[in-house]
């Protein structure tokens, strides 16, 4: 958390970001510029909304200036929104499809690189590699919940007995199958094996989350409903 400035700085981030997007639409085809742009724009909306790194205090204190996250601070904090933006708020807040979520990382990247070549942040490193690990996990992350959507799809043969609605932690990964610790379950709680069609469990990876619905049968647990795959 920071001192939160009695006014806007000079260059604040939503000038940076209409600087990036005016130098790329040179070179770049309107359906490109377009992508870059949607994915800046969420970008935007992410930093508005959760204000990353600063208090409640702090967003109270703008916010009754007529302020925003992106209108009061300058470029040096951009990149405190990377992991949480690439990591959380694309997976389960945006509800774009696979196209969006693979654009952001590359996106991103460029976005961090631009900002070091013009001196507006230092150090662009962790940034740079946060895009580049969201550019293969975003799309994978996506493929696996359709494939756990349509495999939860599917009613379970057996009575089921005990439903859990979560936040699931993967906690073993093996061919065909997984197992699941809830959130508010705690570390020793475990659900498992539970099984998934073996494309889901080729792309699941072990702390991975998954939201929804987990199902007690005769023959162990089952998901029910899955809402949510991400790679945090």
């Amino acid at each position: 958390m920071t001192d939160v400035a009695t006014a806007p700085a000079k260059l604040n981030i939503a000038a940076v970001v209409s600087e990036f997007l005016q130098e790329q639409g040179r070179r770049l085809s309107a359906k490109r510029l377009s992508k870059y742009r949607q994915v800046l724009d969420l970008f935007c909306i992410y930093l508005d909304g959760y204000w990353p790194g600063e208090s409640q205090e702090a967003y109270d204190r703008v916010t009754k200036m007529g302020g925003t996250f992106c209108t009061w601070f300058g470029p040096e904090r951009i990149p405190g929104g990377y992991p949480e933006f690439l990591g959380y708020y694309m997976s389960h807040k945006v509800m774009g499809g696979m196209e969006t979520k693979r654009a952001a990382g590359t996106v991103m990247k460029l976005f961090a690189e631009w900002l070091a070549g013009k001196g507006y942040i230092r150090e662009p490193e962790q940034a740079v590699e946060r895009s580049k690990r969201a550019s293969k996990q975003l799309p994978s992350t996506e493929d696996a919940c359709r494939i756990l959507e349509a495999c939860a799809a599917k009613p379970p043969r057996d009575r089921v007995s005990n439903e859990i609605e979560d936040h699931f932690s993967v906690v073993r990964v093996e061919p065909g199958k997984i197992w699941l610790t809830p959130l508010s379950g705690g570390p020793g709680t475990v659900l498992g094996p539970i099984p998934v069609p073996a494309r889901a469990s080729a792309i699941l990876g072990v702390n991975w989350d998954v939201s929804g619905v987990v199902g007690k049968t005769s023959r162990g647990w089952r998901l029910m409903e899955v809402w949510n795959v991400s790679a945090i």
